[in-house]
C-alpha cells in the first residue's frame, strides 16, 4: 500500500470515529433530558421542589462526563456512564398513596313521628283514609282467622309497624303482647297495590300524621292483604278443578283431543302453568301487566275452543237424526247408530272438558281482580247451552232406544254381529242418558255466579297482627271489615 492510500484511510477511520462520538454525545443529552415515569408522577401531585444546586458546587463529587472527546483519543478507553439526576425524596414520592374505598352507605334511622291514636293515609276523596293503622282490640284479634303469610311478606308488613310504637293504647289496654289493626278502604285495595291510585306509590297521597306510613310500603302491603283475603277464596278451589279436568283429559282419545289443532289441550296446559305463578306469587301476580293481558288474551280463545267443541256435536246428532227416519230400522241403521253414539259420547266428553277449561280461565281471570269483559254473558250462556243439549239428546237417545228394541234381528248369518251391536248400543244409551254434559255445568255455574258477584278484594279489607319483642311480625289474622 503506497503512502497516499494510507492517509485517505486514516482520515476515513478518523471521520468515523468523530461521527460515533458526536452520536454518543447526542444520545447523552436526550437521557438527560427525558424524565422517568416514577420521577415525573410526584413532579405532578407535589408542589414544585426548590431546584438542585448549581453544576459548579457538585462538579467535587460528580466528574463531568468527557461526552465530546472520542472514544480512540483517550487509548481504547470506554466513555463514561451518564450521571444519575439526584430525585427529591419527599414521602410523596418514595410511599404510594393508599387506595381509596368507596364511601359506606349509611340507612338514616326511621323518622320519629308524633304519638297518636292511629296512623292513616288519605287521597283526595273525602270518604275516608285509603289505610288506616291502630292498635287491635283483643276481642277483634279472637275473632279472626290465623292465616300463615310468607317470609318475605312477613317482612313487608312488619316495615310497615316500623312506627308502631308510637300508637297509643286504647283505654283499657292489658298488658301483653300488642296487637295491631291495617284496614284498607274499600275499592282501594286493588288500586293501591297496582300503583293506579293518585299519586301511589308517593305522591298525592298524605299521611297523618307525617312520615308514619310509607306509601311505597303501603301498596305492598296492600298487595299482600289481596293475597291473605282472596288468593285462598279463588284459586284453591281452582286447583281441584283444574286438577279433575286434567284426569277427565287424559282419559280422551288422542283423535279427540286433536280437533281444532289441539288448542284445547294446550289451554288445559297454559291453565295449569298460569295458576301455579297465581299461587305461587299472588300478590305479585295482580301487579303485572304483561301478566293480566296474557290470561285475557287466553280466556279468549277458551271462547274460541268453546264454540268449536259445541258445533261438532251436531254431525252425530244429524247422523241419529237420520237413521231415525228410515222407512225400517234393521240391522244397517243399527250399525250407523251405533257409531254415532260412539262418536256422540266422544263429543260429550270433550264439550264436558271445554266447559270446564272456559270456566276456569275465567275464574283465574277473576281472582286477579276483575272478570273479562262479557264474561257473565259468555258462562250464561254457556251454561244454557249446555243445559239444552243434555235435554235435547235425553229426547233423541229415548227416541234411538226405542228404535233399538223394535229392531228384529235377520234370519241369515248377520244375526250375530246384529245382536252384538245391539247389546253394544244399550250400554252406551245408559251412559249418555246420565246427563254428562251436565257434568260441567256445575263448574261454569259456580263461575258465572262469582262474576256476577264481582271481585271480593273491593271489599274493605282488614289485616291484624302481632309483633314479637324484637318488633317483627310474629302472627297474622284476617277479619272482615265492620
Amino acid at each position: 500500500m503506497s503512502g497516499k492510500e494510507a492517509c485517505i484511510m486514516g482520515d476515513g477511520v478518523w471521520m468515523l470515529v468523530a461521527g460515533l462520538g458526536l452520536a454518543c454525545a447526542v444520545l447523552v443529552v436526550l437521557l438527560l433530558r427525558r424524565k422517568r415515569p416514577a420521577e415525573a408522577a410526584p413532579e405532578a401531585a407535589e408542589p414544585p421542589v426548590a431546584p438542585a444546586e448549581p453544576v459548579a458546587a457538585r462538579s467535587a463529587e460528580t466528574p463531568k462526563p468527557a461526552a465530546a472527546t472520542p472514544p480512540g483519543l483517550a487509548g481504547g478507553s470506554t466513555p463514561a456512564l451518564p450521571p444519575r439526576v439526584p430525585v427529591a425524596t419527599t414521602p410523596s414520592a418514595v410511599v404510594a398513596a393508599p387506595a381509596t374505598r368507596p364511601p359506606r352507605s349509611v340507612v338514616p334511622p326511621a323518622p320519629v313521628v308524633a304519638r297518636a291514636p292511629r296512623f292513616v293515609l288519605r287521597d283526595a276523596l273525602p270518604i275516608g283514609p285509603v289505610m288506616l293503622l291502630e292498635r287491635a282490640d283483643p276481642a277483634a284479634w279472637a275473632l279472626a282467622t290465623p292465616v300463615e303469610p310468607t317470609p318475605m311478606q312477613r317482612d313487608a308488613l312488619g316495615a310497615l309497624l316500623v312506627q308502631a310504637g308510637r300508637l297509643e293504647a286504647p283505654a283499657g289496654a292489658e298488658a301483653g303482647p300488642a296487637h295491631y289493626l291495617v284496614r284498607l278502604r274499600g275499592g282501594t285495595a286493588l288500586p293501591l297495590a297496582r300503583g293506579e291510585l293518585a299519586g301511589a306509590p308517593g305522591g298525592d297521597l298524605q299521611c297523618e300524621p307525617p312520615d308514619a306510613i310509607d306509601p311505597t310500603q303501603a301498596a305492598g302491603v296492600a298487595a299482600i292483604m289481596l293475597a291473605l283475603h282472596c288468593g285462598p277464596a279463588y284459586l284453591s278451589g281452582l286447583r281441584a278443578r283444574v286438577s279433575e279436568t286434567k284426569s277427565l283429559a287424559a282419559a280422551l282419545h288422542p283423535k279427540l283431543l286433536a280437533q281444532g289443532e289441539g288448542r284445547l289441550k294446550a289451554l288445559l296446559q297454559d291453565l295449569t302453568r298460569y295458576l301455579r305463578e297465581a299461587e305461587e306469587n299472588y300478590a305479585g301476580a295482580i301487579r303485572k301487566p304483561v301478566f293480566i293481558a296474557r290470561v285475557g288474551e287466553t280466556t279468549a280463545q277458551a271462547e274460541q275452543a268453546w264454540h268449536q267443541a259445541l258445533q261438532a256435536l251436531a254431525a252425530p246428532r244429524a247422523q241419529i237424526e237420520a237413521q231415525l227416519g228410515a222407512t225400517r230400522f234393521g240391522e244397517v241403521q243399527l250399525e250407523r247408530s251405533l257409531a254415532a253414539l260412539r262418536e256422540l259420547q266422544g263429543q260429550h266428553r270433550l264439550l264436558d272438558v271445554a266447559a270446564r277449561v272456559l270456566a276456569g280461565w275465567h275464574q283465574l281471570r277473576l281472582a286477579l281482580g276483575e272478570a273479562a269483559s262479557g264474561a257473565a254473558a259468555t258462562l250464561r250462556a254457556a251454561r244454557e247451552s249446555l243445559e239444552a243439549g243434555a235435554a235435547l239428546d235425553h229426547a233423541l237417545l229415548q227416541r234411538l232406544d226405542q228404535g233399538i228394541e223394535a229392531a228384529k234381528a235377520p234370519d241369515y248369518v248377520g244375526k250375530a254381529e246384529f245382536l252384538a251391536n245391539r247389546t253394544a248400543a244399550r250400554e252406551l244409551l245408559g251412559k249418555l242418558d246420565d246427563s254428562a254434559l251436565l257434568a260441567g255445568s256445575a263448574f261454569v255455574d259456580q263461575v258465572h255466579e262469582a262474576v256476577e258477584a264481582g271481585f271480593a278484594g273491593r271489599a274493605p279489607l282488614t289485616l291484624l297482627l302481632q309483633l314479637d319483642e324484637q318488633g317483627r311480625v310474629a302472627e297474622v289474622r284476617t277479619a272482615s271489615a265492620p
